[in-house]
């Protein structure tokens, strides 16, 4: 059943809360570990948001310092369920100390029973929103707030796995300022935003309209300011030795980060491990289609790192699981060669990349628009869908390290490796010549082809050779 609720508290949620309904959820009240003098009593509160068009899980921090027990696993599980029903987002607002000691282990298998629910979200391909507020640590931030499909911190939280005084406790030492705070969850890549409080509802309210197509824009097909063109017209591919396509894509201006956010808006930038800005990778919209964007690399003749590749890996599996497509573009002379990098796993980083873009089970569209180098760029690459514009190439390597391996002039080893859009066209390895602007032509074609006739191309595509020749 559903009762209107008044709100939570008067804090920085009420204007998402306010004209909520909450959901009427049994719980058992009970005392299972029977501690002296413990009433029971729920800190989670479900609620369909005013216009039905997401369902929040917030937690009272004034109950219990917002712990989880039994009957919160229960609210937040039937939290879910009901999402799953309107099929809206669930957004999660969560001030809590972690798992109700109280209640001992039947507090404790909330985190299985909350990891289970948020399966059921996953397969009906619906987003998870989070907040992590002050404080989030213990069970909730490990089932639920770190494991979100977006998620952000408020500035100046306790975020961690365990709080201060646990640390304390085992350790014999506080840990320092720079732990166990929002803003160490963002340089680790924890949360990727850390926000105000008036900031994290700006950011939600922003996340919700993101997540929402707009039918109107989608069915045009373009920008109301741009010319539509149908993406079967016939581009003409300049004639340029592999040398001289090699130049043209290293004269470009535009990077892969400024392209990337020109063609999608509403962005929600994710946030890399550690960080790392090699890679760029963010939920947005194109021409009102929500859609995950990549952009490896995200600057000019920058070379990814291995934990770039971990968060390009993160937004291929984010759009499978939401059923978003993917847009990724591509412009990089290859992956990071140092010793740091070998030190980080990228060898191994770059393969999980290029299975989670292959395994994706969402439509994926690839744009090539400068550089293409080596398996580096095909982590990027490899999808239904290859466009290639006039002043890009790929190659099996660059030409300089060509030139190592086969003591060859670069200009030679750029000639002969057939790398040109002319000869990508030719071999199969592109499918059509393009320009940014024809992309959400292309992209409208591709979401509406049969699924299990795309992956069955996708796959023939990509474990056999190429079909073509020069």
């Amino acid at each position: 059943m559903l009762r209107e609720y008044a709100g939570v508290s008067t804090d920085w949620r009420e204007p998402l809360l306010a004209g909520a309904t909450a959901l009427e959820v049994p719980v058992a009240r009970r005392d299972p570990a029977r501690w002296p003098a413990y009433v029971p009593e729920p800190s989670v509160r479900a609620l369909v948001l005013a216009g039905g068009g997401a369902v929040a899980a917030a937690w009272d921090f004034s109950v219990q310092g917002g712990s989880y027990g039994e009957d919160d696993a229960a609210i937040f599980a039937a939290a879910v369920d009901k999402a799953v029903e309107l099929h809206v987002p669930l957004v999660t607002l969560v001030r809590s100390g972690g798992t109700r000691l109280q209640e001992g282990m039947a507090a404790l298998v909330g985190i299985p029973r909350a990891r289970y629910a948020l399966r059921r979200l996953a397969e009906a391909h619906l987003p998870h929103l989070s907040v992590a507020d002050a404080p989030t640590t213990g069970g909730v931030w490990i089932s639920i707030a770190s494991v979100a499909d977006l998620r952000v911190a408020v500035t100046g939280a306790t975020v961690g796995f365990a709080g201060p005084r646990v640390v304390e406790a085992f350790t014999g030492e506080l840990p320092g300022p720079d732990s166990h705070t929002a803003e160490s969850a963002l340089a680790a890549g924890r949360v990727d935003e850390v926000l105000t409080r008036e900031g994290a509802l700006a950011w939600l309210q922003g996340a919700l309209r993101t997540w929402t197509p707009d039918p109107s824009v989608i069915n045009r097909g373009s920008r109301p300011d741009t010319p539509a063109r149908s993406p079967r017209d016939p581009l003409v591919i300049t004639k340029r030795s592999g040398w001289e396509q090699v130049l043209a894509a290293r004269s470009r201006t535009t990077s892969g980060r400024a392209l990337l956010q020109q063609l999608l808006t509403d962005p929600l930038p994710l946030r890399a491990p550690h960080g790392d800005t090699t890679v760029t990778a963010l939920v947005g919209r194109l021409h009102g289609r929500p859609v995950v964007g990549v952009a490896l690399a995200a600057e000019l003749s920058q070379r990814p790192t291995a934990d770039g590749y971990r968060l390009a890996a993160r937004a291929y599996a984010l759009a499978g699981r939401l059923d978003l497509p993917v847009l990724s573009l591509v412009d990089t002379p290859g992956a990071d060669p140092s010793p740091q990098a070998e030190k980080d796993g990228i060898a191994g980083a770059m393969g999980e990349a290029l299975d989670a873009l292959l395994l994706c089970p969402a439509p994926t569209l690839a744009l090539v628009h400068g550089e293409g180098g080596s398996g580096g760029a095909l982590a990027a690459a490899a999808a239904d869908l290859v466009l290639v514009t006039d002043d890009a190439y790929f190659a099996a390597i660059g030409p300089e390290g060509a030139t190592a391996a086969l003591r060859r002039p670069r200009e030679e080893c750029a000639d002969l490796m057939r790398i040109t859009p002319d000869d990508l066209l030719r071999l199969g390895f592109a499918d059509a010549l393009a320009e940014p602007s024809d992309v959400p032509g292309h992209l409208q074609q591709l979401v509406t082809q049969d699924r299990e006739e795309r992956l069955q191309r996708r796959a023939e595509r990509w474990s056999g050779p190429l079909r073509g020749r020069v």
